[in-house]
């Protein structure tokens, strides 16, 4: 059976548009497992709330290439 590919939805906040993308990233790469290449998918940011003056964003993530294990 193919494996089916699942989206995964990372949300992260920070201070600005950039800040959100270098912590959602590597958030969803260790999900995924360190080695695998994943694509956006989709992002929405937001005020947050709790810290009006931050972001808070999610994106989704989708692998693009294989995850290769190490035995």
């Amino acid at each position: 059976m193919r494996p089916v590919p699942f989206e995964l939805h990372v949300t992260v906040t920070g201070d600005s548009p950039h800040e959100i993308e270098r912590a959602a990233y590597p958030a969803a790469q260790r999900s995924y497992g360190g080695d695998a290449e994943i694509d956006l998918l989709s992002a929405k940011a937001e005020p947050d709330r709790a810290a009006p003056a931050t972001l808070r964003a999610t994106s989704g993530y989708r692998p693009i290439a294989p995850h290769s294990e190490s035995a």
